[in-house]
């Protein structure tokens, strides 16, 4: 208890060094609040549309098979086309959760019709069922995979961009509080020379020290989980700003995409932090501080009282 105590009082020591300290430390888990904020929340994004898009299933005539003298014929010269009563038939399924069935699109039907699965993995048991209901065999039942690419695409390339943003702040952050760690043994071993000859044990030095980074830690850890939720947005909207802006004129933006393509209605995904983000921001400020710790001790070890007050400078 009194190593805690002793520490406690030592951050009002050397304000400077602390301050500056904290500064770091704050930075660091503002930049790591803000990537794993819109890390995790573009991982629900991307889960979220794979169910959804991979759920939608729609019948289409199969472009082209092979005829018996060889030759490539399309699907629509082998079979009449459906029926609208058995696209309304094919709806009944029990492995839907819903369809939308249109008469007048652009298929070769005339009709345009889409099935909700209640699950992706239903795709073989509900093709099944259709072909038990009268679906023709050069028709296919397919789920739209263009669709999702189109869509989650760019939200992984999002994804993939803020996880190495996150690597470089953690690894910049690791050799900062290293070289930190050191500047700061090297300043107090005196004190530490000092310590050591009153009795007190390494390792009850070490955990003094690592509990000073500990409390400046958990201090800048409250702070900057205000400042990165508060940045997380802006910083995610600028990113797909700029994807949109970077896209050829004549494709459709993320943006578009996402809000159903109109260009009026801007689309922004929803950056929030959760409680299993924090914490995560927590533990890597943790890492972070216990790497401090580290250099701290093996800094200790290394040197004896009586050299350290011998060699004061």
């Amino acid at each position: 208890m009194y190593v805690i105590e002793h520490a406690i009082l030592n951050l009002g020591k050397n304000k400077g060094r602390n301050i500056l300290l904290g500064v770091i430390i704050f930075a660091i888990i503002t930049a790591t609040a803000v990537a794993l904020a819109i890390y995790n929340t573009t991982e629900v994004v991307i889960e979220e549309t794979r169910m959804a898009l991979q759920s939608a299933v729609r019948i289409a005539p199969i472009r082209q098979t092979v005829g018996s003298g060889g030759q490539m014929i399309s699907g629509n010269q082998q079979e009449s086309a459906l029926s609208i009563e058995l696209y309304l038939s094919f709806a009944e399924s029990e492995y839907l959760d819903g369809s939308d069935i249109r008469e007048g699109g652009r298929s070769a039907d005339g009709i345009d019709a889409v099935y909700y699965l209640k699950r992706p993995d239903m795709l073989e048991v509900f093709e099944i069922e259709l072909r038990g209901r009268g679906l023709p065999d050069d028709y296919a039942v397919r789920t739209d995979e263009l669709a999702f690419e189109s869509v989650a695409g760019p939200v992984e390339s999002l994804k993939d961009l803020v996880l190495t943003f996150f690597v470089i702040v953690l690894a910049l952050g690791a050799v900062i509080m290293m070289l930190m760690a050191a500047i700061t043994i090297r300043e107090r071993r005196y004190e530490i020379g000092v310590l050591r000859a009153m009795g007190m044990k390494k390792k009850n030095v070490a955990l003094g020290l690592w509990t000073e980074i500990v409390v400046i830690t958990c201090v800048c850890f409250v702070l900057g989980i205000g400042v990165g939720s508060a940045l997380a947005q802006p910083v995610s909207d600028a990113i797909i700003t700029g994807q949109a802006a970077s896209s050829d004129t004549g494709s459709t933006s993320l943006a578009d995409r996402l809000s159903g393509g109109d260009a009026n209605e801007p689309e922004q995904i929803d950056i929030s932090i959760s409680g299993f983000t924090m914490l995560q921001i927590f533990g890597v400020s943790l890492l972070l501080a216990s790497i401090a710790g580290l250099i701290s001790v093996s800094r200790i070890t290394k040197s004896e009282p009586i050299k350290i007050l011998m060699n004061r400078t």
